[in-house]
């Protein structure tokens, strides 16, 4: 075996084209997913120890008023084993440049917090444990006093006793009109009991915290709380907190979708570049059996093609990655997720992708290898091996008799080499998919954007109020809700949005054509009608917040709204439907953001443009996986390409020195070759086009969230700019193989095994 492995060494310098691009091709696919991979298998790692470390809740229990009394009745319901009551509360720094939740809790037996630096937790006292990250934005420490103004108004001075995070905040916007985490205008923090009755001047607990494997029916908590209580939710519920696992299942989602077709297209083309490269070897194989080497170390000495380059390969990707994709990644989902410290941590699936990569690498070329053995010496050394078929002649229509001698050619060869054919559309194909999804999430994000806060939302400002009862003038109110909402086959937690008659919000059906909320009924955002199998026509239950029973509601149709996802009801529909409509915000485009600002009863103010960004800035994290991406299948088609034309080019020495010694110009020869070329790249690119259109709606609908639909749209652009890099890339790799065909040595190639 020593001089077999001196061997495979000769071979890889003889062949370095063929072998570094089995190794990039594995290189590069390793690089994206394991990339990617250690950032969400980290993400998870982190939110899995935290939510064990501080016992986080199971179910929330919402009701009004809880008292030990009610606490004493869940402990001895079937499934329960703890219970924590809180309460909390929103109020401003007295600077009146934030606003900071505030919790307390009877108990830290569920859901209490990771300790970052501070004193031991306690239940008593008078100081703060604060949110490290609203600390760090504004420059607060343990020790040092937060002013924060009571209900009534009063300034109370609080000691910060020590710094926190929470896994109920993962997730923290802090208002509704906020669409990612602003820690220099909102925060949260925790206090004892005195603390937060010196605050809001009452303890009135209105959540539960609920550890345990199994949660009674909802009737059970009406049964306990009778008319106080509002709604149970689970923990994938729970916004602040689902966040993560839903950025941790799309970027999953956006690289296994993402690198199956860009994994598969590598492992097609590994797999026909070792077939070829054994095949090659044939003069040796038969010299190495005819000098006695056994068949089992033949075979094994060809599998280490197969482990030694995509093992090599795979493990500089894994180094790669972890430094280039990780990185970038990491830091792009740092602006969206608060964690108390990231982790980039391998996932096994990477390990078993190089594992999938060698063994098909391994099989290719044992297979190859093993046909080729199946003659006796001399026949392999001519390279008649028994199982060698001898190809067919091509015969000729009469239609293709009417084409020029070049193209009749390029056809003859074509059908004698059907698989390198196919390859090479395989190889243009899967190249035009991956491109055009690349630039096709860009263009649906902005058109998705572009919708919203062109088309569906047409005012200036929006403002959350502090009281139902404020007054303004020249407003759209609004009344915005969380709400459960049951069909026969599930409940789910969504949003209500319920609107006084105004012009600030449009509505679209499907077919883009405008339709105004009515007077009965409601309308349904396609989006989560889909999700949850209702059409229009159909009558639906939802439970409004401080609300025992259900309301029927009729669904008048669904309509082309992105965001939010939920329902929309129509001010005098819901009244009618036997709910009360609470203002809770309004829309406007009279007056600007301050003069809002300034008004008491005014919470919150935003206008549509700091909307947009926010949404853009969640829209980035998703780009740059997607500029990742754009680049690795860029360099992907042109490794694919080039190894494909060098495995062209290669077979076809002979044939080209042929022509040359029948007397072809070299412009002619060069010719036939590009002719091939163009014809392999025009079917390609047209089955790329299809695909490609086909698979950016498959992809923009699984890496939705469930609040945001984006759209489908690819722009003109876009086909333009994957189709002048594939064509291109093909026509470049082809224009540098035939100025190979210049230096073809005629004796060298001509030369008999013999």
């Amino acid at each position: 075996m020593k001089y077999l492995n001196i061997k495979m060494l000769r071979d890889m310098k003889q062949n370095f084209t063929q072998f570094i691009a089995v190794f990039l091709m594995a290189a590069i696919s390793v690089l994206i997913f394991s990339g990617m991979a250690s950032v969400w298998t980290g993400l998870n790692k982190v939110v899995s120890d935290e939510v064990s470390d501080t016992n986080m809740a199971d179910y929330y229990i919402k009701a009004l008023g809880i008292t030990g009394e009610d606490k004493e009745k869940l402990l001895k319901t079937d499934g329960i084993d703890k219970v924590s009551l809180s309460a909390e509360y929103t109020f401003s720094a007295s600077d009146g440049q934030s606003e900071i939740n505030i919790t307390t809790v009877d108990s830290y037996d569920v859901s209490s917090f990771t300790l970052l630096k501070g004193k031991e937790l306690l239940l008593e006292g008078q100081g703060i444990y604060l949110d490290s990250d609203y600390a760090s934005e504004h420059n607060l420490k343990t020790g040092d006093i937060l002013k924060i103004d009571n209900i009534a108004g009063e300034c109370i001075e609080i000691e910060i006793s020590g710094l926190v995070h929470s896994p109920e905040y993962f997730y923290f916007t802090g208002a509704v009109t906020e669409t990612v985490p602003n820690y220099e205008k909102y925060g949260y923090g925790f206090v004892s009991n005195q603390t937060f009755e010196k605050l809001c001047m009452q303890l009135n607990y209105t959540t539960a915290k609920v550890k345990g494997n199994y949660i009674s029916e909802t009737g059970d908590f009406e049964e306990i709380f009778g008319e106080r209580f509002i709604c149970v939710q689970d923990r994938g519920d729970f916004a602040q907190y689902s966040r993560s696992e839903k950025e941790s299942s799309q970027m999953k989602k956006m690289a296994t979708l993402f690198s199956a077709v860009f994994i598969l297209l590598s492992l097609l083309t590994m797999y026909t570049s070792m077939v070829r490269l054994v095949d090659r070897q044939k003069e040796a194989i038969g010299t190495m059996k005819g000098l006695g080497v056994k068949t089992k170390q033949i075979l094994i000495h060809y599998a280490s093609y197969g482990i030694f380059v995509p093992l090599l390969g795979g493990i500089l990707g894994l180094i790669i990655g972890r430094f280039t994709v990780s990185k970038a990644l990491m830091k792009v989902k740092q602006t969206t997720l608060y964690l108390p410290e990231w982790k980039l941590i391998h996932s096994p699936y990477s390990f078993v992708l190089i594992a999938g990569i060698m063994i098909c690498c391994v099989f290719a070329s044992v297979m190859a290898a093993k046909k080729v053995l199946k003659g006796n010496p001399v026949e392999i050394m001519r390279g008649n091996t028994n199982n060698s078929k001898m190809k067919k002649e091509v015969k000729e229509t009469s239609l293709i008799n009417h084409f020029p001698y070049g193209l009749r050619l390029a056809f003859r060869n074509i059908a004698q080499n059907k698989i390198r054919f196919i390859m090479g559309i395989v190889g243009v194909m899967g190249g035009m998919v991956l491109i055009i999804a690349g630039f096709g999430v860009k263009d649906a994000i902005n058109s998705s954007n572009e919708f919203v806060f062109s088309k569906q939302f047409t005012y200036d400002i929006k403002g959350i109020l502090k009281n139902s009862d404020v007054e303004l003038e020249d407003v759209q109110y609004l009344y915005e809700t969380a709400i459960e909402l049951q069909t026969a086959d599930e409940i789910k937690q969504t949003s209500l949005s319920s609107f006084e008659a105004g012009e600030f919000y449009n509505f679209y059906d499907n077919k883009e054509n405008k339709i105004g909320l009515p007077d009965k009924g409601a309308l349904i955002s396609r989006h989560l009608a889909d999700e949850m199998g209702i059409t229009a026509g159909d009558n639906i239950k939802i439970r409004i917040p401080g609300r025992n029973e259900w309301i029927n509601i009729y669904i008048q149709n669904t309509v082309k709204m992105l965001s939010p996802q939920g329902l929309f009801i129509s001010k005098t529909a819901l009244e009618n439907a036997g709910a009360a409509f609470k203002r809770t915000g309004f829309v406007t485009d009279s007056h600007d953001a301050n003069y809002y600002s300034d008004i008491s009863g005014v919470k919150n103010v935003i206008t549509r443009s700091e909307q947009l960004e926010n949404t853009e800035l969640v829209a980035d994290s998703v780009m740059s996986i997607v500029k990742l991406l754009i680049m690795a299948s860029v360099l992907l088609s042109v490794v694919i390409l080039y190894n494909l034309g060098i495995l062209n080019y290669v077979e076809r020495v002979r044939e080209y020195s042929t022509m040359k010694v029948l007397g072809f110009y070299q412009r002619e020869i060069r010719s036939i070759a590009i002719l091939e070329c163009v014809i392999t790249t025009i079917i390609g690119w047209v089955l790329g086009l299809i695909l490609g259109r086909i698979f950016l709606k498959v992809y923009i609908k699984i890496i939705s969230f469930d609040t945001f639909e984006w759209l489908s749209d690819a722009s003109i652009a876009t086909y333009v700019i994957a189709s002048v890099i594939i064509i291109g890339v093909s026509l470049l790799v082809n224009l540098l193989l035939a100025h190979k065909i210049r230096k073809i040595v005629m004796v060298e190639a001509l030369k008999s095994v013999e």
